[in-house]
């Protein structure tokens, strides 16, 4: 299993969505880019999204939650960036921020960290795609 990030086409989703996205055993969550203008529209967008127990409003919190999701109980997790050409477009530095985010803490913390740091964690698929 390798956790990653993921660009593709709108209607390759499509087909991902339906083949693989819709078990039970998947937690699906979509994120409208164009939307998202600002960091604290991701924050909040995720904070919904995700449903975290406690909302976040700075990137600290964030992956601290991101990496936790145990009440949503699922056995992979993915999240969809739609029109990703217009995720923070605006904002190339919370851009960055984000995407980095996902490729040195969060992937790797659900690829095989939390079976180091944290008491019966389980590594778990975590993926994340860039659709345009």
């Amino acid at each position: 299993m390798e956790n990653k990030i993921i660009r593709v086409s709108y209607n390759d989703y499509l087909l991902l969505k339906d083949a693989q996205f819709s078990k039970d055993s998947v937690f699906l969550a979509e994120i409208e880019g164009k939307r998202i203008k600002t960091l604290q529209d991701y924050l909040s967008t995720v904070n919904r999204i995700l449903e975290f127990p406690i909302p976040t409003h700075g990137l600290d919190g964030y992956q601290d939650w991101i990496r936790d999701l145990s009440w949503l109980n699922s056995e992979e997790y993915v999240i969809v960036i739609k029109d990703f050409k217009f995720f923070l477009s605006g904002d190339s530095r919370a851009r960055t921020l984000i995407l980095e985010s996902f490729e040195n803490t969060v992937l790797p913390w659900w690829q095989s960290e939390i079976e180091q740091f944290q008491v019966e964690g389980k590594a778990k698929p975590f993926n994340v795609y860039l659709v345009d």
